[in-house]
């Protein structure tokens, strides 16, 4: 992965087309795991891989993502 590396409160929205990017919030690491909490509809605690998480919402090839979640810019953040 290159970029920002995935950290404690970093925020993350969905590449799926249908999730209409759904957000999660990083809540601790472990490993090559991501304790999250879903910030879209009701708050869900989950564990998903550091693989899924990407710096952008576009492969090295320039398309864009199907899959995992995108980081999200310090303006499309929700407050806290």
């Amino acid at each position: 992965m290159t970029g920002p590396q995935p950290a404690p409160e970093q925020e993350y929205a969905s590449c799926h087309p249908l999730d209409e990017g759904r957000r999660i919030r990083i809540i601790a690491l472990d490993g090559g795991r991501a304790e999250v909490i879903t910030l879209d509809g009701p708050p869900r605690r989950r564990d998903i891989l550091l693989g899924a998480l990407h710096p952008t919402a576009t492969t090295a090839n320039g398309r864009p993502r199907r899959t995992g979640y995108r980081l999200l810019e310090p303006a499309e953040r929700s407050p806290k």
